[in-house]
C-alpha cells in the first residue's frame, strides 16, 4: 500500500459495492465539503441511532462536530462514507471511520447507517472495507464501544472476530480485535 499523505484525499479508496437488496452504493472517503451531506445524514438519524454512535441525542449538530467528522487528515483519522443518488443529488446512508489511539497501540472503529439502511449489509460491508485499510496500515489493534442493548451491531461486532474486553457500569461493552 502507498504511503498516505496527511490530507491528501485518497482516491484509490473510491468503489462501488451491491447491498443484500442488490442496490449499488458508492464507497468513498469523507471529504470537507461533504459538510452538508454529513448534516443532512445527522439529522436523518432516530435518537436511537444518535445515542448509539454518538452517546448524545443532540438534535443539531454543533460546528465543533461538523468539523471533526469531516475535515480528516486520513491518517491518524479515516472515514469512508455510503451515497447514494436520489433526485440527482448525492444522499449519505453510512458512514465507518477510525481514530488512532497511540496509548493502546489500535484505532478505535465507529459505525453509523441510516435507519432506513440498517438490515441490508452495509454496516458489515463498511466494517470490512475499513478493517482492510486497517490491516494495510499495519496497525495492530482495533477497539470499539457497544452499547450492550444495541443487537445490530453487537451482531456484527461478534461475527467479525472482535472479542468482548469488560462490560461498564452504563451498559457499554467494549471490544476489541487483534491483527498481529
Amino acid at each position: 500500500m502507498k504511503k498516505i499523505k496527511p490530507g491528501v484525499y485518497p482516491k484509490e479508496f473510491e468503489k462501488y459495492i451491491t447491498l443484500k437488496d442488490g442496490t449499488k452504493v458508492f464507497i468513498r472517503p469523507i471529504k470537507p465539503s461533504d459538510r452538508d451531506i454529513w448534516v443532512e445524514f445527522y439529522l436523518s438519524l432516530s435518537k436511537l441511532s444518535k445515542y448509539y454512535r454518538f452517546f448524545s441525542t443532540r438534535p443539531t449538530p454543533n460546528e465543533k462536530m461538523i468539523k471533526q467528522y469531516t475535515q480528516i487528515d486520513y491518517v491518524n483519522n479515516f472515514a469512508l462514507i455510503a451515497i447514494i443518488t436520489e433526485n440527482g443529488k448525492e444522499k449519505m446512508i453510512g458512514v465507518v471511520r477510525y481514530v488512532l489511539v497511540p496509548e493502546e497501540d489500535g484505532a478505535e472503529l465507529a459505525i453509523v447507517i441510516a435507519d432506513e439502511w440498517q438490515g441490508k449489509g452495509l454496516g458489515t460491508k463498511l466494517l470490512l472495507l475499513i478493517l482492510d485499510i486497517i490491516i494495510k496500515r499495519r496497525i495492530s489493534k482495533v477497539l470499539g464501544d457497544v452499547f450492550l442493548d444495541n443487537d445490530k451491531m453487537m451482531r456484527i461486532m461478534k461475527e467479525s472476530g472482535f472479542k468482548l474486553v469488560s462490560i461498564n457500569e452504563a451498559g457499554i461493552k467494549h471490544f476489541e480485535i487483534n491483527l498481529k
